[in-house]
C-alpha cells in the first residue's frame, strides 16, 4: 500500500468503494448515523459498506443508505474459541468475513472506532486510503494513512464522527439519523401493547435499567419507585424493557412494583424495540443502547448519567442543563464524576448515581410528558 502524508487530503475523485469500520456497540453504530447520511448526501454514487458486529447489525441490515453490511461475530467467535471443539467452524467463519473484506476492493476505509479490534479490520480490507480520528487507542492509529483533527474542548461522538465527513468533503447539511423500520415490527411492538392492556388514550412509560458497566446502574428499589410514581400520578402503563440477559434484574424490579408492570425484556429484537420506542411516551433510562436508539427517534427521555460524561455520549440533541429539546440528563457534579469507569475506584455503591433521587427523577419525568402532551394539543388544534 502507498504511504502518503497524514495531512493531506483524500482525493475522493479517486474513491469509488467505501467501507465504514464501526463495529460496536448499539449506542456508538446509532451515534454514527448522521456521518452516513452526510457521506451518502454528499457522494450518492459511491459504493457504501459498513462493518458492524451481530449485536447492532438489525440497526443497519437493510438500511437505505447502505450498499452493503458486512457482519462480524468477533464477540461470538471469542467466546467459542474458548470452546474445546469448536475452533474449526469460528475459523471458517473468520476466515470467510477477512475473505469478504479483501473482495470488496475498498478504495477508501473508515475507522471509526480507533481500536484495536477496528485496526485489524481496516488492514484486512486492503484500501489505498485508511481515514479514522484523531486520538485513535491501543496503536491503531498505525493502520490509517489520513487522520482527522479534532477541535479542543469536549466534543459528542456525533460531532466527532461528523468531523471526518468534513473531512471527506462531506460538510453536513442535517444531522439526520436514520434507522430502518419495517411494517411488521410496528405491527409486533402493537400486539405487545394491546396484551399489555394500553388503551388508545393511555400514557406508555419504559423504564430501561440496565446496561453492560455496573457503574452505570442505578438500584433496582428506586427504578420500580419511579414506576409506581409515574404509573399512579400519570394513569400511565408501565413497561419494563430489555434484553434477555436483562431478565433476572427486570424481573426483580416488577415484582417490586404496584401496580405491575408489563415486562417486555426479552421479548422483543432491535427492529421491534424501535417500533416500541417510536410508540410510547417516554422512557427512563440509564447510559445506554436503547437510550441512544429514543435520542435519534425523537422519544422523550430522562437518562441518568454517573460514571460516563453526557457532554461526549449523552442523548444526542438533548439539553443537558435544562431539558429543552426533548430529553433531560440527571446528574449529580461530583469530584470523582466523570470517571468513565467499568468499576467504581472509590465507593462499591456508585455515589454519583445513588445520589440521584427518586423525586428527581420523576418530577423530570412528569415535566416532559406534559411538555409532550401540551406540543400534542396544539398539533391537534392547528
Amino acid at each position: 500500500m502507498t504511504a502518503l502524508s497524514r495531512d493531506s487530503a483524500v482525493p475522493m475523485d479517486r474513491v469509488r468503494r467505501i467501507l465504514i469500520v464501526k463495529p460496536s456497540s448499539i449506542g456508538d453504530v446509532v451515534n454514527a448515523l448522521p456521518f452516513l447520511s452526510s457521506l451518502r448526501q454528499r457522494y450518492p454514487d459511491r459504493y457504501i459498506a459498513w462493518l458492524v458486529e451481530e449485536e447492532a447489525a438489525e440497526l443497519l441490515l437493510g438500511h437505505p443508505l447502505l450498499d452493503q453490511v458486512i457482519v462480524s461475530g468477533r464477540r461470538r467467535w471469542g467466546r467459542q474459541l474458548r470452546t474445546p471443539f469448536r475452533g474449526s467452524p469460528i475459523l471458517r467463519e473468520i476466515t470467510a468475513c477477512i475473505a469478504e473484506l479483501r473482495q470488496g476492493r475498498y478504495d477508501l476505509v473508515i475507522d471509526l472506532q480507533g481500536l484495536l479490534k477496528s485496526a485489524m479490520m481496516v488492514m484486512c480490507a486492503g484500501a489505498q486510503y485508511r481515514v479514522g480520528l484523531a486520538g485513535a487507542r491501543e496503536g491503531s492509529a498505525r493502520a490509517l494513512t489520513h487522520v482527522v483533527p479534532l477541535p479542543p474542548g469536549p466534543l459528542h461522538a456525533v460531532d466527532r464522527y461528523l468531523e471526518v465527513a468534513r473531512f471527506l468533503g462531506a460538510d453536513p447539511l442535517s444531522k439526520a439519523c436514520v434507522l430502518p423500520s419495517r411494517p411488521e415490527d410496528g405491527v409486533q411492538a402493537e400486539a405487545l401493547l394491546t396484551e399489555a392492556g394500553v388503551g388508545p388514550n393511555t400514557p406508555v412509560i419504559a423504564l430501561n435499567p440496565q446496561a453492560r458497566w455496573r457503574t452505570k446502574l442505578w438500584e433496582e428499589e428506586r427504578f420500580a419507585r419511579v414506576g409506581e410514581i409515574l404509573a399512579h400520578r400519570h394513569g400511565a402503563r408501565i413497561l419494563v424493557i430489555g434484553s434477555p440477559a436483562d431478565l433476572p434484574p427486570v424481573k426483580r424490579i416488577a415484582r417490586r412494583m404496584n401496580p405491575a408492570p408489563f415486562v417486555t425484556a426479552g421479548r422483543t429484537d432491535l427492529r421491534v424495540l424501535m417500533a416500541l420506542l417510536r410508540r410510547i411516551d417516554l422512557l427512563v433510562t440509564v447510559d445506554s443502547g436503547p437510550m441512544h436508539l429514543a435520542a435519534a427517534l425523537g422519544t422523550p427521555l430522562v437518562a441518568l448519567f454517573g460514571a460516563t460524561d453526557p457532554r461526549l455520549i449523552g442523548p444526542y440533541g438533548c439539553d443537558l442543563s435544562a431539558g429543552q429539546a426533548g430529553g433531560v440528563v440527571l446528574r449529580v457534579p461530583l469530584p470523582c464524576s466523570p470517571c468513565s469507569k467499568r468499576r467504581c475506584q472509590i465507593d462499591e455503591d456508585r455515589l454519583c448515581m445513588r445520589s440521584i433521587t427518586v423525586e428527581e427523577v420523576a418530577d423530570a419525568a412528569s415535566a416532559l410528558l406534559a411538555t409532550s402532551s401540551a406540543r400534542q394539543t396544539d398539533r391537534d388544534r392547528s
